[in-house]
C-alpha cells in the first residue's frame, strides 16, 4: 500500500531533474547561461601582466583604480599562500617582489572570490577552499615534473568553477520552471554539468584554450585532445585536495591507486612528498578563505 506513494515521489523527483536538465541545456546551447563577469580592472591587470612592455609603476597605478582589489591584493600577497619573507606594505612593493605572474594569479583569485564564489553559503565557501587547495597541489605536481607552475595553479583554481555557477543557475531554473529539485537531483546535475559550465566561463573570460580544455576533461583526462597531461595533473590535484581538506582524517590509499599516477610518472616517494604538504596547504587556504 505504501509503495505507490513512494514510487510517485521518485517519479516526480526524476521528472523535476529532467526538466532542469533540459532547461540548463537550452541555456547553454543558446548562450543564455548567466555567467559572472570578470571585473574590469582585474581583466586589465591580467592583460597588463601578459604585456612585456608593462612596468611595475604602471601596473601599480592600474590596480589602484580599484581600491577593493588593491586591498585584497596586499592581503593575499602577505598571506601564507605566498609567504613573503618580510611584509609587503605597498602595491609597487607587491608587484616588484611577487612578479607579474603572481600578480596575475592573485587578480584571478580575487575575481573568483568576489564574483564566482561570492555567495554567503557554506557550500560555496567550501568550493572556494577546495579550489585553492587544488591550485596549491597542482603547483606541487608541476614543480615535480618541471611543468609550467603558473598554468598548473590556474588549472587547479578553476577546475570546479562551474559548480558555484551551476548552483546559482539551478536555483534560478527552479524558480522559473516552478519545480523543486531533490538533493540527489541537484548533485547529479552538478556532477554532469560543472565541467562544461566551467569551460564556458573561462572561455567567456578569454583565458587560454588549454585551460578551457583542461577544465572540460579533468574528470576524464585521457580523453583531452591536446592537453591530457595537464588534465591528469588537475585530476590528481582535485583528488588530493579533497583528501587534504576532509573534516576527518582519512587514509590516502585511494589516492595511491589512482591510474593517473602511472601516466604522470609519479613514484610513491614523490607522492609522499606531495601529500606531506597537507598542513602547509591547509594553512595557506585558511589564510585566504
Amino acid at each position: 500500500m505504501e509503495q505507490a506513494p513512494v514510487q510517485a515521489i521518485a517519479e516526480e523527483a526524476e521528472a523535476a531533474t529532467i526538466a532542469v536538465r533540459i532547461a540548463l541545456r537550452d541555456r547553454l546551447q543558446s548562450g543564455r547561461l548567466e555567467l559572472p563577469l570578470l571585473p574590469e580592472v582585474a581583466g586589465q591587470v591580467m592583460a597588463a601582466c601578459s604585456d612585456e612592455a608593462c612596468d611595475v609603476r604602471r601596473l601599480a597605478q592600474l590596480i589602484q583604480r580599484d581600491q577593493a582589489m588593491a586591498a585584497n591584493l596586499l592581503r593575499l600577497g602577505n598571506s601564507a599562500l605566498y609567504a613573503p619573507p618580510v611584509p609587503i606594505v605597498s602595491l609597487q612593493q607587491a608587484v616588484s617582489r611577487l612578479g607579474m605572474k603572481k600578480i596575475r594569479e592573485i587578480a584571478l583569485i580575487i575575481s573568483c572570490q568576489t564574483r564566482v564564489f561570492a555567495a554567503k553559503d557554506e557550500r560555496v565557501r567550501g568550493l572556494f577552499r577546495h579550489a585553492l587547495a587544488a591550485a596549491a597541489f597542482a603547483q606541487e605536481i608541476a614543480r615535480l615534473r618541471r611543468w609550467n607552475v603558473e598554468e598548473a595553479f590556474l588549472c587547479g583554481l578553476l577546475h570546479d568553477v562551474g559548480k558555484p555557477v551551476l548552483l546559482h543557475t539551478i536555483a534560478d531554473l527552479q524558480r522559473s520552471v516552478g519545480i523543486c529539485l531533490s538533493a540527489e537531483g541537484r548533485e547529479l546535475i552538478l556532477k554532469e554539468g560543472h565541467a562544461e559550465v566551467g569551460a564556458t566561463l573561462v572561455e567567456s573570460w578569454k583565458l587560454p584554450a588549454r585551460l578551457r580544455e583542461t577544465i572540460l576533461f579533468h574528470h576524464n583526462p585521457t580523453q583531452a585532445p591536446t592537453c591530457a597531461q595537464t588534465a591528469m595533473m588537475t585530476h590528481l590535484a582535485d583528488e588530493i585536495a579533497k583528501w587534504a581538506l576532509a573534516v576527518e582524517v582519512e587514509p590516502d590509499a585511494h589516492i595511491r591507486k589512482l591510474p593517473v599516477l602511472g601516466s604522470l610518472n609519479i613514484y610513491p616517494e614523490e607522492l609522499d612528498g606531495i601529500l606531506a604538504k597537507r598542513e602547509q596547504v591547509q594553512t595557506a587556504v585558511r589564510s585566504i578563505a
